[in-house]
């Protein structure tokens, strides 16, 4: 009998639990989430306003079959967190993050076929890292590497069948290497 008693407080028990620590918070949250095409924001000098006030939130787009479109967040009028754009049927298409308005971390982005086509480092708003893209098949196409926006290491570049377009280095900037950049073609070869 002690048993049941104790039992039929639990429930009890565990909603004053629940109820204690969802109200220790003492900030209120002004955090919206909101679907784009019932919240208009205003871009001033790259802030997002609503209702004059820089926004914080979440805003979702749906398609006519209310598949999601897309995900950004926002906190004081800045993209901030996650970003995610997607195909139909919820297939990802991009996913990018911000820190304050600026580009940060991994962004990357699939093919509908749901492989990688890019995948970039960013910090900062600017490359650092690596940089690369792949065909809808899966080839590479480029690997770059990035230090604070300048090109630093090796570099290649390839064309949609594989062959090498471009492979060099970069050390202490200057360039080593094929750079690819201008047609060898001898001028003779090309007279009829």
């Amino acid at each position: 009998m002690a048993t049941l008693g104790l039992l039929g407080q639990l429930p009890s028990r565990s909603l004053l639990i629940l109820v204690l620590f969802c109200t220790c918070n003492t900030t209120p949250s002004n955090k919206i989430i909101a679907d784009r095409d019932t919240l208009t924001l205003v871009n001033k000098r790259g802030f997002y306003l609503y209702r004059d006030l820089p926004f914080s939130g979440m805003i979702f787009q749906l398609d006519k079959n209310r598949d999601t479109l897309s995900i950004e967040n926002y906190q004081d009028g800045l993209s901030h967190g996650v970003f995610k754009r997607f195909y139909p049927k919820n297939i990802v298409f991009e996913k990018r993050s911000y820190n304050k308005g600026n580009k940060e971390g991994v962004h990357l982005g699939y093919w509908k076929n749901g492989s990688l086509a890019f995948a970039y480092n960013l910090k900062n708003d600017i490359y650092h890292g690596t940089l690369k893209e792949w065909t809808k098949s899966g080839q590479i196409i480029k690997s770059l590497n990035y230090i604070n926006g300048q090109e630093f290491g090796h570099q290649q570049l390839w064309y949609d069948n594989g062959e090498i377009r471009s492979n060099y280095i970069i050390k202490n900037n200057r360039r080593y290497g094929l750079l690819g950049t201008k047609n060898c073609v001898n001028v003779s070869d090309s007279i009829q």
